[in-house]
């Protein structure tokens, strides 16, 4: 399968579902909203694993893509451990980060075998020379 647009990929689908549900813990705590730079952190945090998905796709070249999936890995595993710091802080129960916990690992798995798969394209040497594509109105 040829994926032909970067929302098509389940690592992005799973970062983007990561990102929605930290956003909705935040916003559903009060205690979280008042710490501006805990929250200002874990918004951040968030919504970088999704960006950088997006923004190795849109290099076109496997080399980096593998650099960018490395920095949403980064980014993901920031967001969980400020995750694990409101649980601490009082700031979201434990059992309300499920869902984000699960789509964190999701994304990890996804983000992890999605690199290899480029690593395996940049390595095969039946592949035709790399060459960035053509963009539309070019």
């Amino acid at each position: 399968m040829v994926v032909r647009q970067y929302k098509e990929l389940f690592a992005w689908q799973t970062a983007e579902g990561f990102k929605l549900e930290v956003f909705r813990l935040v916003k559903d705590s009060e205690l979280a909203q008042k710490d501006y730079k805990f929250r200002s952190q874990i918004l951040e945090a968030a919504r970088s694993v999704p960006s950088n998905i997006t923004e190795g796709f849109l290099r076109y070249s496997p080399g980096d893509f593998m650099r960018f999936l490395d920095y949403s890995l980064a980014s993901l595993g920031e967001a969980e451990r400020r995750l694990h710091d409101g649980i601490q802080l009082g700031y979201f129960p434990a059992s309300a980060c499920q869902d984000a916990f699960k789509l964190a690992r999701r994304c990890a798995t996804a983000c992890v075998r999605l690199k290899h798969s480029q690593r395996r394209y940049l390595n095969d040497p039946n592949r035709p020379p790399t060459s960035k594509r053509k963009r539309s109105g070019q």
